[in-house]
């Protein structure tokens, strides 16, 4: 294991396929980059807001990229 290989839990940007675009969720960060994206209870209000930054990350997404 290397040295400082922590394993520490950071909100971190990474590229989560349920969702399809990288976002900055809570995620156990080791040596060698991120090893989980920790799953989070969400209030039916809450995922509808996350849902809807996604989709607004989706849309600018398309935009540059066209």
């Amino acid at each position: 294991m290397a040295l400082r290989d922590e394993r520490a839990a950071i909100p971190i940007g990474s590229f989560p396929s349920e969702f399809g675009v990288t976002l900055s969720l809570p995620s156990v960060v080791g040596h060698a980059g991120v090893l989980e994206v920790m799953q989070m209870e969400l209030s039916s209000q809450e995922r509808s807001a996350l849902e809807r930054s996604v989709e607004g990350l989706r849309n600018a997404l398309q935009r540059v990229g066209n």
